[in-house]
């Protein structure tokens, strides 16, 4: 994987053995076709249950959401003064974190819930700390959007103006990009699924019932968690 998803799998994930032994432990695993888009197995393996990894997991979807919303480039963002500056990364930083935690609990902790009550009653596996381990998971799957939302909100290109009449390479591009962000929720369920499918013993039934209440379950808490970005937003504008 890139430096990037190496890193952040390496915040969330679990025990601190040595180099050697790690590195054989990770050969172990076979490679998959599924690893380029659904994360290799060891990263889904060494997801944490540790809490204090909770608070990585809160600031990097919380960034996510906040830098990601809009663009804030043209909203005149970083504008100002050294002070303003300095006061608006703070503020920024508060409030990304507030986001993010109310989005990876809102989010998983229902779902995990969920998958805790399928465990219980079918007789298979599920461990108490569930709700950790999907929230990790639920954070690292926003890895898939990182580049692909970043070209879109901060290429300059006014996408909504694209037609028939633009650039042949803006044509393909939109096409591309839109294509992806079409296909890229669906690739986020299937991180969270194969994390599902790793850490528990929950039958295909079970897994799949999951995942249609989380597609639904994800849909409705997004209009939540964008009503609290604009929130904090608007309180940072009226702050500064």
């Amino acid at each position: 994987m890139g430096g990037t998803c190496r890193a952040v799998s390496l915040i969330f994930a679990q025990g601190t053995p040595g180099m050697s032994i790690r590195m054989e432990k990770v050969n172990e695993i076979p490679s998959s076709p599924l690893d380029v888009f659904l994360l290799p197995v060891w990263v889904h393996k060494r997801i944490s249950v540790k809490l204090k990894g909770l608070i990585f997991a809160f600031l990097f979807v919380g960034i996510f959401d906040f830098v990601f919303h809009r663009n804030l480039m043209e909203l005149g963002f970083f504008q100002g003064g050294a002070g303003d500056l300095i006061l608006k990364s703070i503020l920024g930083i508060v409030a990304s974190f507030i986001i993010g935690a109310f989005d990876v609990i809102c989010t998983m902790v229902p779902i995990a819930e969920f998958a805790i009550m399928i465990g219980n009653r079918s007789e298979k596996y599920v461990s108490a700390r569930l709700p950790v381990i999907l929230m990790k998971s639920y954070a690292l799957s926003h890895l898939l959007y990182v580049v692909p939302v970043a070209f879109y909100i901060y290429s300059g290109i006014d996408w909504t103006g694209v037609d028939m009449t633009s650039q042949l390479k803006i044509r393909v591009l939109f096409s591309v990009l839109y294509a992806l962000l079409i296909i890229l929720p669906f690739l986020q369920l299937g991180v969270i699924y194969r994390t599902i499918s790793i850490r528990t013993r929950i039958q295909i039934f079970g897994k799949l019932i999951l995942v249609m209440a989380m597609y639904f379950w994800m849909q409705l808490s997004g209009e939540a968690i964008l009503f609290v970005g604009d929130s904090l937003y608007a309180i940072i504008e009226w702050i500064k």
